[in-house]
């Protein structure tokens, strides 16, 4: 067994062109046991749709929430610390190693976020303005991986996800209990054709297994690394978009 170093050890870089402007966010903690960061919905008197965003392995709260000015202002946005500790700034759902050749995460860690993750939702959503039948989980790397188990395992808490650059962790197969809420649930999975820390093939093995159990899987690639495009972002926004 030897520890795996992926691109999750520093925080995500994002190929994102666009111009960013400010936006209303804040570390709001109150009875909410999890940090995070939120933009709030531009209408607070109407309950709002609401974004979950989930960063990868060795990043923060900050660094998936330099999109919540891109994500339409209808949108309740929320950016989520993960409560394991790397180093002084840094964070991770869980530890991973390789094993005769296989990703293996560490169960019982990723179970811990898993759940903390269930019961912030709830908290959050007692604490907000926001639809609870419109909430959407979506993730960097291993926050991808998170944000999918969360989809798979709770497919009637989690409307839908988005998985940038992750993969499916077979380990949580047998908590998916309910495959026929799965059917025509919608995903969104973006990933690199050149990425060398979570090659492509994972991103293919993640829509061929969501498509056989019948989800709606919208899929865009481009020609980067392990990050985000452009390309991936517009495309993550329309399909948020239609999701309403």
């Amino acid at each position: 067994m030897k520890y795996l170093l992926f691109a999750w050890i520093i925080p995500m870089t994002i190929a994102c062109g666009h111009p960013h402007k400010a936006v209303e966010n804040s570390i709001d903690k109150g009875s909410i046991d999890l940090e995070h960061l939120v933009r709030q919905a531009k209408d607070t008197t109407k309950q709002a749709p609401v974004l979950i965003l989930l960063h990868g392995y060795g990043g923060n709260e900050k660094d998936l929430f330099t999109l919540a000015d891109q994500i339409p202002d209808n949108w309740f946005v929320v950016s989520i610390r993960a409560p394991f500790k790397v180093a002084n700034n840094r964070y991770k759902w869980f530890n991973a190693n390789l094993v005769n050749e296989k990703i293996v995460m560490n169960f019982e860690e990723e179970e811990k976020s898993r759940k903390q993750l269930l019961k912030f939702i709830d908290q959050f959503i007692g604490k907000y303005n926001v639809d609870k039948g419109k909430v959407v989980t979506a993730g960097f790397s291993q926050g991808a991986n998170m944000a999918l188990a969360l989809g798979l395992t709770e497919p009637l808490k989690i409307k839908a996800t988005g998985c940038f650059s992750g993969r499916f962790m077979e380990e949580i197969v047998p908590l998916i209990n309910n495959k026929e809420a799965l059917k025509s649930k919608e995903i969104f999975i973006s990933h690199g054709t050149e990425d060398q820390m979570l090659p492509f093939k994972y991103a293919e093995q993640n829509q061929k297994m969501l498509e056989n159990w019948g989800a709606n899987v919208s899929f865009s690639k481009d020609k980067i690394a392990h990050t985000i495009s452009n390309k991936q972002l517009d495309d993550f926004i329309e399909w948020l978009g239609n999701l309403l």
